[in-house]
């Protein structure tokens, strides 16, 4: 896997959590909740906005502080990732913070 794969498998599973948060139907205690609490369209756009970047948040920093470019419960240090293969995935050097960038913060709802 590249870092590239690996920065897109978080993003694919933000969006499918933020997919199944904001869907009615899901059984999820945040979609009912979601359900609950946002009943207007109006409402459910500014839920699903504020699910959106909290995910976006807390999937960033993780990356970036995987990555030795934030703080992870308080500690900061950057870690090395390999894949099933051996392969090293996350070096601590500053690719994996610049593609999370890319995939998560440019596309940021306001």
């Amino acid at each position: 896997m590249t870092p590239q794969e690996f920065v897109q498998c978080f993003r694919r599973e933000k969006d499918d959590l933020l997919l199944s948060y904001c869907d009615a139907s899901s059984q999820s205690w945040v979609a009912t909740k979601v359900a609950e609490l946002a009943r207007s369209p109006e409402q459910r756009l500014a839920m699903r906005a504020i699910l959106d970047n909290a995910l976006t948040d807390a999937f960033y920093t993780i990356l970036s502080g995987l990555d030795g470019s934030a703080s992870l419960g308080g500690v900061q240090q950057s870690y090395q990732i390999r894949d099933e293969y051996g392969d090293v995935v996350c070096r601590g050097d500053g690719e994996i913070q610049g593609l999370a960038y890319a995939a998560f913060e440019c596309g940021r709802i306001a």
